[in-house]
């Protein structure tokens, strides 16, 4: 039997080189001290690091730009500066650890507080942090800000407040300021700070004589503070107290209305993570505000949270919790109302007066109404152990969460989370509120990643700190996968097949992304196939007009003595453009060669 030989025309399924993986070049810094802050300028790009003795200013890229000195200096925790070492001849050469980094965009200017001094603050050149706009550190103890503690945590938010200046002004910039106490520090917990010069006043002294907590007993409960952030007409804190009467810690949200001087409208309360089973994950690592999942939540509290390690048996445990705002501000009502009407279950088992004690509910009629943000005849801020309670979307055992950060592609939320082990995990979260991690980065081996995880100004780089270095990664690699299995196959929600152009795109990246079937999401459609073709096979004897070219030897394909038929791979291509759109294996037969290896064959 002769066997026989066909040439088919097949478009090439090659694509032009660089739409496979694209390296990048990993950016990075190090700092020669332990880094504290991270910052980035939203309007420039500019990187700010606080560290141990040094500021550091960086192009977006970590170029260094220009690096401050702050520290050592002669100080000791017992004395009040300015050190004089004839005043205080316990004076040596200390570390000035950096407590707070902020910005204040609008004034174009930089907030900077160390551990020296009691704490101090500065204000420096947004453009040149060489330069020091305000420094004073002869104003005595209402100018001390930060915790001098270098173990105890102090938070910050620039912000402003008052009603505008008549020219469309924002209102005067504050400094919202929340820390524990070390053993030397001032005992305040909560205050607000003048930014500039107001009635006498200079930066950084209290707003007024009412805006600071001061603690009525450093001796009985302890703060350590997680975050801060405002929403609308009110500032949060989130932090983490260790009561001692009885034993236990508690991860508490607190809110105030910035324009409330007195503190009257001051409210905390408990906030509780629960894994799937009940278990309770008690002490927050880091926490960040973005919206929601789902269109109903409008903006959400992300909070990354460890189990006590006296109740886990010495495993790390970690979890993430979301709680929407709305669910803050609807059970901080709530409980107001409760205490303010005297309604029953008002103990003083559930609710206290923060940092002083106890305290007793009394009916106040429709006082929580009617003074949203506190007044006069409201002359206490409320706590209640009666807080919110939200369902881990995701568990981890072996392993603690220390930083989380969020945004949206496209609708779809993703959370990037830091380990204590040094890496980045990247998380899915859906809709319906599950969750599904779709890959992770080793940033360094066994390197704590800090609380400071922020995107560039575009959103196309995530900024990772860890205890000396800081690092600048793409926040997704889609095209490093080169076909649209692979392109599926990773899972992540940034990525999709972009068809037409052959390669695996974010979607602003695909030109005609917009249009139906055109841009192919990795959660969501199937890569292009052929569900079918007519006919479904073809004789070699078929008549027709095709385009015929002469293929190389090894792309022949030649009829075997045992078969009747060849599957021929068919490559389809976009136009004339070497695109890759799909494949499919076709058949072609010969009866005459079907007949002559078995008898009686139709």
């Amino acid at each position: 039997m002769a066997s026989w030989v066909w040439t088919l025309i097949l478009l090439s399924s090659s694509w032009p080189a660089g739409h496979g993986s694209r390296p990048w070049k990993l950016e990075f810094f190090r700092s020669k001290t332990e880094l504290n802050h991270l910052v980035v300028d939203e309007v420039s790009g500019t990187v700010y690091l606080g560290a141990v003795n040094a500021l550091y200013q960086l192009t977006a890229d970590l170029q260094l730009v220009h690096a401050v000195e702050t520290g050592p200096a002669l100080d000791n925790k017992k004395c009040t500066p300015p050190i004089e070492p004839s005043q205080c001849q316990e004076a040596v050469d200390m570390d000035n650890v950096n407590k707070l980094l902020l910005l204040d965009r609008p004034a174009g200017r930089l907030v900077e507080c160390g551990s020296l001094f009691k704490g101090i603050c500065a204000l420096r050149e947004l453009g040149n942090i060489s330069h020091r706009i305000f420094y004073e550190d002869s104003s005595g103890e209402k100018s001390f800000v930060a915790s001098n503690d270098e173990r105890v945590s102090t938070v910050g938010l620039v912000t402003s407040v008052g009603k505008d200046d008549g020219d469309g002004g924002p209102g005067e910039r504050v400094l919202f300021v929340g820390k524990g106490n070390g053993p030397h520090d001032n005992g305040i917990i909560i205050s607000t700070r003048l930014l500039d010069r107001k009635d006498g006043k200079e930066a950084f002294e209290a707003y007024t004589d009412h805006t600071a907590f001061k603690a009525g007993y450093l001796s009985a409960n302890t703060q350590q503070f997680v975050a801060v952030f405002e929403d609308g007409d009110y500032v949060f804190f989130i932090f983490n107290q260790q009561d001692k009467q009885p034993a236990k810690n508690r991860t508490i949200v607190a809110r105030m209305c910035k324009q409330d001087s007195f503190y009257y409208s001051y409210f905390e309360m408990d906030l509780e993570c629960q894994g799937a089973s009940g278990d309770v994950y008690s002490i927050c690592h880091a926490a960040f505000v973005a919206p929601g999942p789902t269109p109903e939540a409008s903006q959400v509290l992300f909070a990354v949270f460890s189990k006590d390690s006296k109740g886990s048996g010495g495993t790390p445990r970690s979890a993430l919790c979301l709680f929407p705002l709305e669910k803050i501000h609807q059970k901080m009502e709530e409980n107001r109302n409760k205490c303010y009407m005297g309604a029953q279950g008002s103990s003083s088992e559930t609710f206290y007066k923060p940092f002083h004690g106890d305290i007793q509910c009394v009916s106040h009629g429709m006082a929580s109404q009617s003074f949203r943000c506190g007044s006069e005849h409201l002359p206490y801020p409320l706590g209640s152990r009666d807080g919110l309670v939200g369902t881990a979307t995701l568990q981890r055992d072996g392993m603690n969460l220390t930083a989380v950060t969020v945004t949206t592609e496209n609708g779809h939320t993703v959370v990037l989370l830091g380990t204590s082990g040094g890496r980045i995990h990247k998380v899915f979260l859906r809709a319906d509120g599950t969750s599904m991690e779709y890959g992770s980065i080793l940033v360094e081996m066994n390197k704590r990643i800090e609380r400071d995880l922020v995107f560039s100004t575009n959103g196309t780089n995530l900024y990772v700190m860890t205890q000396d270095k800081v690092l600048r990664f793409p926040v997704q690699e889609c095209l490093s996968y080169t076909t649209c299995e692979q392109c599926k196959e990773s899972r992540d929600p940034y990525c999709g097949w972009c068809v037409l152009e052959g390669r695996c795109t974010r979607k602003i990246n695909c030109l005609r992304a917009e249009e139906k079937n055109h841009w192919l999401w990795s959660w969501g459609d199937s890569c292009v196939t052929v569900t079918s073709a007519q006919p479904q096979n073809m004789s070699r004897r078929a008549q027709g007009e095709r385009l015929m070219r002469g293929l190389p030897t090894h792309q022949t394909f030649i009829l075997s003595l045992s078969t009747d038929h060849v599957e021929v791979l068919i490559i389809l291509t976009f136009l004339r453009t070497p695109v890759f759109l799909t494949s499919h294996m076709y058949p072609f037969y010969d009866c005459k060669e079907a007949m002559s290896l078995k008898e009686n064959v139709p």
